[in-house]
């Protein structure tokens, strides 16, 4: 599946579960918070409910996969 969203470093709204490592130390994502992600080619993503780079239903987590329509997106309420 091609990724819909263009190379640059955007944050976007996502599912709660999703992380990279850099939410951890950019101060913009970290601001952010859970439920937005900023998307990039060379990061590397993963679920905290697996701690993979799966999620429950056994595909990949991406940005542009772990968006709502998959079952087991859970959407940040603001």
């Amino acid at each position: 599946m091609q990724d819909p969203y263009p190379p640059q470093r955007d944050i976007i709204p996502c599912c709660v579960h999703l992380r990279t490592k850099t939410q951890y130390f950019m101060p913009d994502e970290m601001q952010a918070g859970p439920g937005y992600i900023k998307v990039t080619t060379t990061g590397v993503y993963w679920c905290a409910r697996t701690n993979t780079p799966r999620g429950p239903d056994d595909q990949p987590s991406t940005p542009a996969r772990c968006q709502p329509g998959r079952a087991c997106c859970e959407r940040r309420v603001d």
